[in-house]
């Protein structure tokens, strides 16, 4: 045997240098409320207004706004499909959601727009989800539930802003996919419920006496994994 014939042998099954391996993707679950696109545009004009207060803090896209309901991790097939299932068999109302307050996570850093009282259908909402999810098997976090829209990451400390005033009319709520590849997080929406037809009354938020139907948003279709999402099979990662 060549000289270093023997070291080279040994090593063969090692993994080649950093630089020549693929870019690994680290992919995560969560169910959410997806705000819509005028509701994303407030956010966005609120985030705006708070101070980074360090050269390190960055503001989070507007595109990438949501309110996690269950954050899931890494799911297997099974465990997805199961997801899906759990979304589908939630029976919860429509609801508003009145954001006025800019909150701060110390551990993490991070600074968000949130309400100060949780309304009663998104908690009723959150325990619906929960239920079908322990039901089927899939993981259910424990602790309170602190509904936020983070906006602004890297903070060394509670940011100085004044209140604000979002109202969001809550009619449907989705499974999204989160891939991060190389510290860059690509969100693809796999499904997405519709919430039962309510009448909401709105006095805090127009006149005394306004009210919203959903019953007439035609968005109230159920639609599940659209046609244009991949499909997931064992050991394929369908956002690669």
């Amino acid at each position: 045997m060549p000289k270093g014939a023997a070291q080279l042998a040994l090593f063969a099954d090692l993994p080649p240098p950093a630089r020549q391996r693929k870019s690994a993707t680290r992919t995560r679950y969560i169910f959410a409320l997806w705000p819509s696109d005028s509701t994303r545009q407030r956010l966005a004009q609120t985030a705006a207004t708070i101070p980074p207060g360090s050269a390190r803090s960055s503001r989070i896209k507007p595109e990438r706004y949501h309110l996690t309901l269950a954050f899931l991790g890494p799911l297997q097939t099974a465990q997805l499909n199961a997801a899906l299932k759990a979304g589908s068999t939630v029976d919860a109302a429509a609801f508003a959601l009145t954001l006025d307050r800019v909150g701060y996570f110390e551990n993490a850093g991070v600074a968000w727009i949130g309400p100060q009282q949780v309304p009663p259908g998104l908690l009723r909402l959150k325990a619906e989800l929960d239920r079908e999810l322990l039901h089927l098997g899939l993981p259910v976090e424990r602790g309170s539930f602190a509904p936020h829209v983070s906006c602004l990451r890297g903070l060394d400390d509670a940011p100085d802003a004044d209140a604000p005033r979002i109202d969001w009319l809550v009619d449907e709520f989705v499974l999204m996919r989160s891939a991060k590849r190389d510290g860059i997080s690509v969100y693809q929406r796999l499904g997405r419920w519709p919430l039962r037809a309510a009448l909401i009354a709105l006095s805090s938020m127009t006149t005394p006496d306004a009210t919203i139907d959903f019953s007439m948003n035609p968005s109230m279709n159920p639609t599940i994994a659209p046609s244009n999402s991949p499909s997931i099979t064992p050991g394929a990662d369908p956002s690669v």
